[in-house]
């Protein structure tokens, strides 16, 4: 289950909307804008949160072609977290219990007129644990909860054998909140640098769910007036860093 299969996705306005919290917008940069991007965007590299991420997966990427993502962050100034996220799933036939955990949410993510739902689990990670993964010195399954792992064992597609992955990173990301004049929704931007040089930029909005068709023709109007495509690349930011690592893990068998 690798190379370009896609994962299924849900079109705006299907009844899959109702019973997620909130929908993120989203808008990977094209490259050749890149830079026009982060002028137009006013985003300056000393005023940026920063964040280094991992991803975990097999060097074929089966899990995330199967909806499935596994990912480790470190904050500078906060706590590190991992996450276990699915897609696709169907609100409604998710369980209430699933509600009363913390760190767990539904959310929809829209790019173009496709929309995705997905449920995730974030939790804290203790200081140096990611690291240690990343070093071989500890095993990435116990980066995952008892209750992540039961996310994963109720809607992954397929099971997810920790031995098989693998650390694909690290990705170090710059993380913006912006307003700007004249536009009612504020803007999160993020810069993903890879080793090689790439840089992959994705701006987005999160609004709330009977408001995200406005939400989406309004943010795609605003990017035209700052002289970018609303359109934007063929690839998402987490697919083209993914199979870098990926690619680079193969080359080095």
């Amino acid at each position: 289950m690798s190379g370009d299969r896609k994962t299924p996705r849900q079109k705006t306005g299907t009844p899959a909307i109702e019973g997620v919290e909130g929908v993120e917008i989203k808008v990977t940069v094209r490259p050749s804008e890149e830079l026009r991007s982060l002028r137009a965007l006013e985003l300056d590299e000393d005023s940026a949160e920063v964040r280094i991420i991992y991803f975990y997966d097999t060097v074929e990427l089966d899990l995330y072609d199967s909806g499935v993502v596994l990912r480790a962050r470190l904050v500078k100034g906060d706590d590190d977290d991992s996450t276990v996220k699915i897609r696709l799933v169907e609100p409604g036939k998710i369980s209430p219990s699933w509600s009363g955990v913390a760190g767990f949410k539904i959310e929809a993510d829209s790019v173009g007129s496709r929309l995705v739902c997905s449920a995730s689990l974030t939790l804290r990670q203790k200081r140096d644990e990611i690291d240690e993964v990343a070093r071989g010195k500890r095993p990435i399954s116990k980066l995952f909860s008892r209750d992540q792992v039961r996310l994963l064992s109720e809607f992954s597609p397929q099971p997810v054998d920790f031995e098989k992955l693998r650390p694909l990173g690290p990705i170090r990301v710059l993380s913006w909140k912006t307003e700007h004049q004249g536009f009612r929704y504020k803007l999160a931007s993020e810069e993903w640098r890879l080793p090689d040089g790439e840089d992959l930029v994705e701006v987005s909005i999160k609004v709330a769910p009977p408001e995200a068709e406005q939400a989406r023709r309004a943010f795609e109007s605003h990017l035209r007036e700052l002289g970018l495509d609303p359109a934007g690349a063929q690839q998402t930011k987490t697919r083209t860093a993914l199979r870098y690592f990926a690619q680079t893990l193969k080359s080095a068998r």
